[in-house]
């Protein structure tokens, strides 16, 4: 009782439910347990903030997925929703309408499935912010010789860590495929490494047999 007094949706029939979380299977799993099934679920994720976005959001993605409509979850987001019924329908003309607000503002918008987002994001959204506490962590700073593309490491460094750690945390947390890339990121740091110090063997070795053949 005391959970249905706090609960907004309580008494509202069939309300339309969006997210905007930058973690989406995580987010769908736990509204299709706990959400009542009258509740329409539309997973989103505008994937600009307010600096990206705050000259106009022309052009820049706003990925969703119709998740749930008319008590009919749709799988991957699917448009298509075989129940015909009138409940269905001004359902679905609801989350059009939502959408429509973000496409007259010129965002581009991408239905995917909140499965395949994760997996872009984890390595898209997850490495940039995972990389931008790598090199926050090196303490970089400023030099008077400084490159454009160092300077653009210091804005990336800068980006990434002025968001919470929370925010960087949950990222990891709740994408399943987080942890698969922190392991890539590392064998390809080893790579590299070992790739400089094949290198520097090669040449140690060239150079002794040069002087083996001048002596």
């Amino acid at each position: 009782q005391s959970q249905q007094q706090q609960d907004p949706t309580t008494g509202v029939r069939g309300p339309l439910i969006v997210d905007v979380l930058s973690v989406k299977e995580h987010a769908r799993d736990v509204m299709l347990q706990y959400l009542p099934v009258e509740c329409d679920i539309l997973c989103t994720h505008p994937m600009f903030g307010p600096d990206s976005g705050k000259n106009g959001w022309t052009g820049l993605p706003f990925v969703y997925e119709r998740t749930r409509v008319g008590s009919v979850v749709l799988e991957g987001g699917d448009n298509d929703n075989n129940n015909d019924n009138e409940e269905d329908m001004v359902g679905m003309d609801r989350v059009e309408r939502f959408l429509s607000i973000w496409e007259e503002e010129g965002c581009a918008m991408i239905p995917m499935s909140c499965a395949r987002h994760d997996a872009y994001a984890a390595n898209s959204q997850f490495v940039t912010h995972l990389m931008g506490r790598i090199l926050g962590a090196q303490g970089l700073a400023e030099t008077p010789i400084d490159t454009k593309g160092f300077q653009s490491v210091l804005k990336l460094v800068e980006g990434t860590t002025a968001d919470s750690f929370d925010l960087f945390y949950g990222l990891y947390r709740y994408n399943k495929n987080s942890q698969e890339t922190i392991l890539n990121l590392r064998s390809a740091m080893d790579d590299v490494v070992d790739g400089l110090i094949a290198k520097d063997q090669s040449q140690q070795q060239q150079k002794q047999q040069q002087q083996q053949q001048q002596q």
